[in-house]
C-alpha cells in the first residue's frame, strides 16, 4: 500500500399552464438522432438519443461540444439537464450519481469500457472524471440488455474519451490551448492538448489539465469550508488503424486531487466534521482491439482489457483506502437475416485494501464475476423490432473475515418496438439483472461485518413508452417500475453490518417534448419517480449509496444559434418540495424543500480569428439558495442528529473560458 410523503401542494402551482401542457422530455424507449443542420452546420448542442428497445432507453448521449459550452467542471455540470440523472453534493470529490433515485451502488459505471467499481470512502463519490477528456456520455436507464455488464441493477453510465481522429479532422497535427476562470471559487483551469498523425497507421493524443479552486460560497455569501481543491490530470492515447479492418487503441489516464476537505466531505461544516487534508488518485489504463472484417456481416470483434486503481489517503491519521479493478470484455456482432446478434464474455476482479498506510497486513476484500452474454435485435417486419437476450454470471467474493459468497444465474430480457404509423411508435420491455455480494467500503473495513447468509440482489425492470413525432416536434411519455429484491445495505441505524434490507422499488412516469429547428433546439422533460424499501421512502442519510428521494422534476434544455458564430443556451431545473418523509430509523419526519435553478451560456467563434472560441457561462444565475435532493438531508432539527446535513449548493458562478486551436 501507498501512503414519502409528498407535499400536498400540486406541482402545477409551480408551473405555467403552457409548461404543463407540454410537460416534458423524452425518456421513452426510442431515439432520435437529435442532430439538425443550421445553415449547413451541424447543431452541436442537441442531445442525441440511441434506438434502444427492451424498454431501457439510453436516456441521453451528451457530446463533448455541449459539455464545453456548459464549461462542465464536475459530475453535476456533466449531467445538468438530464432528467433521469441526479448528482448530489457540492464538493466534486464527494458527488454521487443517482438514476431515477437509485444510487451509484446499483449502477454499472465505466470509462472507455473500464468498470469503475468498488467503494473507497462512503462520504465521497465512486467516480471522478475530467469533462475536458470526454467525447460523449451514454446513460442507460434501468436494468438493461445483456451487453450492459454484470450487476447493472439500476442502469449503466458509459464515459467515452476522445480519440485523435475526433480532433484532427483533415489535419495531420494540431493543438488546443484553453484557460478558464470561475468567479465563485476565484478558481482557474488550464489545459493543453496535442494531437497528430504519426504516419498512415498511427495517431496519438496527449492532454494535461490543471485546476486550482478556492472555497466556494453559497447563495448567501457564506464560505463553504473544505470545497477547495487542486487537481491535475494527464491523459495519453495511441491509436493504430491497420489494413483488413483491424484497429488497436492504448490509453492511460491519471487524475490527482488534493485539498483541505471536511472529514465527511459531503456533510456541512460543524464541530463533529473538522477540516482535514485529503488526497485522491485515480489511474485507468485500457487496451482496445477491434476487427471489422471487410466484406463480412458476420465478424465485428470488439475487445478491451483494463486496469483501474482509485485511492484515497487521509494524512491526519495515515489511513488509506484503494480499489483496484482488472477486467476484460470480448464480443462479436453478426448480422444475418434481419438479426443483429452480439455475443461474448466479460470478466472483472475487484480488490479493496484499507488500513494504516504502509502496514504489512491491511484489510483485504476481493470479488470477481465471469459472465457470458448474447443479445439479439430482430427486425421482424418493417414496423416491428424485437429484442431478446440473456446474461449468465458467476459471482464470487471473500470478505475480510474469510467468509466466501458465491452466486450464479441468468439475467434475461425481452422487448419490442412497433411503429403503428410513420409518426407513432410504442415500445416496452422487461429485463432482469443479477448482482452477487461484492467488496465493501474501504473506510468501513476495520469494523465491517457481513451477514454470512447474504443473498444476491436481483433487479426486475419494466418499461412502456410512446413516441409521437410531428415535423420537428417529438412528444414522449413512459412509465417505469424497477424492483431490486434483497437489496444489500447497512443495518439501520449507523451500523457497519451488511445484510439484505428488503425490496428496493423505484417507479414513476416521464413526459417529454422536444423541438429541433434550424436555429432553435428545446427539450422539456418531466420526471415523477419514487424510491422505497419495503414501503419506507429511501433517504440518502439512512440508506447510503442505495438511493434517495426527490420531488417531481422538470428540466428545460434550450439552445439557439443566433448567428453563424454565436450560440446561446439556457438550462433550467425545477424541483418540487418533498415534505413529511418518515425516516423509520430516526422515528421522525424530515422535509426536502424544492428549488428552481437556471444556467445560461453564450459561445462565440469569431470569423476574424480562426480557431479562437470564447464561452461565457453563468451557473445558478438567479443565485438560488438550496440543498439538492441528492445530498444528505437536513436532520439537524432532530435530537442527536447535530451536524447531519449536506452542504448547500454554490451560489452564482460566472465562468469565462478562452480556447485557441492551432
Amino acid at each position: 500500500m501507498q501512503r414519502s410523503m409528498k407535499n400536498a401542494t400540486p406541482f402545477s402551482a409551480m408551473l405555467s399552464p403552457l409548461a404543463l401542457a407540454v410537460a416534458l422530455a423524452p425518456t421513452g424507449a426510442f431515439a432520435q438522432t437529435g442532430e439538425t443542420e443550421t445553415n449547413g452546420t451541424e447543431n452541436p448542442y442537441s442531445i442525441a438519443e440511441e434506438l434502444v428497445v427492451i424498454g431501457q432507453p439510453v436516456d441521453s448521449l451528451l457530446g463533448s461540444e455541449e459539455l464545453d459550452r456548459r464549461q462542465a467542471n464536475d459530475l453535476d455540470d456533466i449531467f445538468s439537464g438530464v432528467t433521469s440523472v441526479l448528482v448530489g453534493g457540492s464538493v466534486g470529490a464527494a458527488q454521487k450519481i443517482y438514476v431515477r433515485n437509485l444510487g451509484e451502488d446499483t449502477l454499472n459505471i465505466s470509462v472507455d469500457g473500464a468498470t469503475q467499481s468498488g467503494v473507497t470512502y462512503h462520504h465521497t463519490g465512486r467516480i471522478t472524471i475530467e469533462p475536458e477528456l470526454l467525447k460523449q456520455v451514454h446513460v442507460q436507464v434501468g436494468a438493461g440488455d445483456a451487453t450492459s455488464g454484470p450487476g447493472a441493477l439500476g442502469g449503466a453510465i458509459k464515459f467515452e474519451t476522445k480519440d485523435p481522429a475526433d480532433l484532427l479532422g483533415g489535419d495531420n497535427l494540431g493543438a488546443i490551448l484553453k484557460t478558464g476562470y470561475f468567479s465563485n471559487s476565484e478558481g482557474t483551469k488550464h489545459s493543453a492538448t496535442v494531437f497528430g498523425r504519426l504516419n498512415n497507421t498511427f495517431s496519438a493524443l496527449g492532454s494535461y489539465v490543471t485546476s486550482d479552486q478556492d472555497n466556494m460560497e453559497d447563495a448567501n455569501d457564506n464560505e463553504l469550508t473544505g470545497t477547495n481543491s487542486e487537481q491535475e490530470l494527464g491523459f495519453v492515447k495511441l491509436v493504430g488503424d491497420f489494413d483488413g479492418g483491424h484497429s488497436v487503441s492504448l490509453s492511460h489516464e491519471k487524475l490527482a486531487e488534493e485539498g483541505n476537505k471536511l472529514m465527511r466531505p459531503e456533510w456541512g461544516e460543524g464541530p463533529n466534521n473538522p477540516l482535514r487534508h485529503l488526497e485522491f488518485d485515480r489511474a485507468t489504463s485500457t487496451v482496445t482491439y477491434e476487427w471489422d472484417k471487410p466484406d463480412s456481416d458476420l465478424v465485428f470483434i470488439d475487445t478491451n482489457v483494463y486496469l483501474t486503481d482509485f485511492e484515497i489517503y487521509r494524512p491526519w491519521d495515515n489511513y488509506m483506502s484503494s480499489v483496484e479493478t482488472t477486467g476484460f470484455t470480448l464480443s462479436n456482432t453478426s448480422d444475418a437475416a434481419n438479426h443483429s446478434i452480439e455475443y461474448g464474455t466479460d470478466y472483472r476482479e475487484d480488490e479493496v485494501l484499507a488500513g494504516e498506510a504502509g502496514t504489512p497486513n491491511p484489510f483485504v476484500e476481493t470479488s470477481e464475476v465471469l459472465g457470458l452474454f448474447v443479445q439479439d435485435n430482430f427486425q421482424a417486419t418493417d414496423a416491428l423490432l424485437l429484442t431478446f437476450g440473456t446474461r449468465y454470471d458467476e459471482f464470487e467474493a471473500v470478505d475480510k473475515e474469510g467468509n466466501e459468497f458465491t452466486e450464479e444465474g441468468f439475467s434475461p430480457n425481452v422487448g419490442f418496438s412497433y411503429d403503428f404509423t410513420r409518426r407513432l411508435t410504442v415500445s416496452g420491455g422487461y429485463a432482469e439483472a443479477l448482482r452477487g455480494v461484492e467488496t465493501n467500503d474501504g473506510f468501513k473495513l476495520f469494523g465491517t461485518t457481513n451477514d454470512p447468509d447474504l443473498k444476491a440482489e436481483r433487479a426486475k425492470n419494466f418499461e412502456l413508452g410512446l413516441d409521437y413525432e410531428i415535423g420537428r416536434f417529438l412528444f414522449n411519455a413512459g412509465v417505469h417500475e424497477t424492483t431490486i429484491d434483497d437489496a444489500i445495505g447497512n443495518a439501520l441505524p449507523w451500523s457497519r453490518h451488511y445484510e439484505n434490507l428488503g425490496d428496493l422499488e423505484s417507479e414513476g412516469y416521464t413526459m417529454g417534448f422536444t423541438y429541433s429547428g434550424e436555429q432553435l433546439f428545446s427539450k422539456w422533460s418531466f420526471l415523477d419517480t419514487t424510491a422505497e424499501i419495503d414501503g419506507e421512502p429511501v433517504t440518502r442519510y439512512a440508506y447510503g449509496y442505495l438511493g434517495t428521494s426527490t420531488g417531481d422534476t422538470l428540466n428545460i434544455d434550450t439552445s439557439y444559434q443566433l448567428t453563424s458564430t454565436v450560440d446561446l443556451g439556457w438550462i433550467a431545473t425545477i424541483v418540487q418540495d418533498l415534505d413529511n418523509i418518515y425516516v423509520e430509523s430516526a422515528g421522525a419526519t424530515i422535509d426536502k424543500p424544492g428549488y428552481d435553478v437556471h444556467d445560461i451560456y453564450a459561445h462565440w467563434e469569431p470569423d476574424a480569428m480562426d480557431g479562437l472560441s470564447l464561452t461565457l457561462t453563468v451557473k445558478n444565475v438567479l443565485n438560488e439558495d438550496y440543498l439538492d435532493h441528492g445530498s444528505v438531508e437536513d436532520f439537524t432539527h432532530l435530537s442527536g442528529y447535530d451536524g447531519v446535513v449536506g452542504y448547500p449548493a454554490p451560489g452564482r458562478d460566472v465562468r469565462l473560458s478562452l480556447a485557441l486551436r492551432f
